[in-house]
């Protein structure tokens, strides 16, 4: 089955029905400017609500070092995803396996170069919207990624719904999804039947 990452998460509640309905990822926002902002002292509740076995990844956006290992400690993250520029310090000074990110707008997709992203976990293609880590509720055009070779497992995400995830695998193939707004009554707070069409929409994609 494509992985499948919630992000976004900021109740406990939304974390376990997540990983009960087959979560890889589940994801916790930490950026100061996001609509689903989890304070750093949040994070270790939340990431105890996460069954064992799924990664437990953290999203930042220009949080200093020093912010990044103390919440990746406190909350036993597994991974960091990082919505900025991705810089060869980035490699060396945080202390989990990244997730970089594409920013995908009207001229093409925004990448890092291989020589940094063969180090990266995967490569997490989303909207581009400035300052704005993921959640965006808008889609891009995925004709950008057909055929497109990476040095690393691809992620997608960008708008994703219910509605129109089989047709995003069909046509990328990545290895994972990513979905935040996409599956939300309101920022943060996941609906849980919308949860479950996700899930099973992916599931009839992958032909299960």
């Amino acid at each position: 089955m494509t992985d499948v990452k919630i992000c976004g998460l900021t109740r406990a509640e939304d974390v376990g029905l997540a990983c009960e309905l087959g979560a890889v990822y589940v994801g916790f926002n930490f950026s100061a400017n996001s609509k689903r902002r989890v304070a750093a002292e949040d994070g270790p509740r939340l990431a105890r609500a996460a069954a064992p076995g799924v990664a437990r990844v953290g999203v930042f956006v220009e949080e200093s070092y020093e912010t990044i290992g103390d919440v990746c400690e406190a909350a036993r993250l597994d991974l960091v995803q990082l919505h900025r520029e991705l810089r060869s310090e980035d490699l060396s000074r945080v202390p989990r396996p990244v997730i970089a990110v594409a920013h995908v707008g009207a001229s093409g997709a925004k990448m890092p170069p291989d020589s940094l992203l063969a180090s990266c976990r995967a490569l997490l293609f989303d909207t581009a919207v400035p300052g704005v880590p993921g959640g965006t509720g808008a889609t891009f055009d995925w004709a950008i990624l057909e055929g497109r070779g990476l040095p690393v497992a691809r992620l997608l995400g960008g708008g994703l719904t219910p509605e129109n995830v089989a047709g995003a695998i069909r046509r990328v193939k990545p290895s994972g999804v990513d979905v935040a707004s996409g599956v939300e009554s309101a920022p943060g707070v996941k609906d849980g039947d919308r949860m479950a069409a996700f899930f099973e929409a992916v599931r009839k994609a992958d032909g299960r």
